[in-house]
């Protein structure tokens, strides 16, 4: 288990271009409003898990934002914000913000067996061949889905109910890699969706080193509809092709 998450978070990190930046965080690290959990109270209804993973398994195209952050020394953090889109005929793309700036767009496009990395401030790009089982690797560790699996698959305990951004969610906690890293799903009790995944205490390797980390998946679209187009890298003619790093 603890291989596949860190595997999971480092094709995360990777596909998503984290940049480093220093600074120090008081609040969550996304921003978003988590109200303290409550008691469920007698008779309320409770969310049906076993809904809650069928539901998403039947969705063709998910549309989420992810924040990375991982701590290094001296107060210093490493940090990404992240738009993501993943299509099980199309691929993925994914939008890295910097400062509330792009910066980097990623695309997998598996019909083409090709990983595009666009650089818009500098007019660059790079593009790869990635085989069959990378592909479906980045699919499988990338998708949210995995996560409600693992999740639901293994013992949790329940976290009641509170408001995410005023949506009412109740919640579970399962306990990874010997308790050291604690998961988190929050779905909202009256559609079964999930709204916000939590990973904190994990590791990642960063510069030879495994650092702490915390990752929130949120802001899902379950129901969208998404233009293929938006997975087509369709590069500008006036961008220079650099050579795979």
């Amino acid at each position: 288990m603890r291989s596949r998450i860190v595997q999971w978070a480092a094709v995360v990190a990777i596909l998503a271009g984290v940049g480093i930046v220093s600074h120090q965080r008081s609040v969550s690290p996304d921003g978003t409003s988590v109200s303290s959990p409550v008691a469920i109270l007698p008779g309320a209804a409770s969310v049906a898990w076993g809904e809650v993973l069928n539901k998403v398994e039947s969705v063709p195209v998910i549309a989420y934002k992810m924040h990375l952050t991982m701590d290094y020394p001296q107060g210093r953090q490493r940090v990404d914000e992240s738009d993501i889109y993943i299509s099980k005929e199309y691929g993925h793309r994914i939008n890295s913000y910097m400062d509330g700036r792009l910066y980097m767009i990623k695309y997998l496009v598996p019909a083409r067996k090709a990983f595009f990395v666009v650089h818009p401030q500098l007019k660059r790009y790079m593009e790869r061949a990635v085989s069959d089982e990378e592909t479906a690797g980045i699919v499988e560790q990338s998708d949210p889905r995995q996560w409600l699996k693992r999740i639901l698959a293994g013992d949790y305990s329940s976290l009641g109910r509170t408001e995410i951004d005023g949506v009412e969610v109740e919640g579970i906690e399962a306990h990874w890699n010997g308790g050291e890293e604690i998961i988190r799903l929050w779905v909202d009790v009256n559609t079964n969706w999930p709204v916000r995944i939590e990973s904190e205490g994990g590791k990642m390797m960063s510069e030879g080193q495994l650092r702490s980390s915390h990752i929130v998946l949120d802001h899902f679209q379950w129901e969208a509809e998404i233009d293929p187009g938006l997975f087509e890298p369709n590069i500008p003619s006036d961008y220079t092709l650099s050579g795979p790093r």
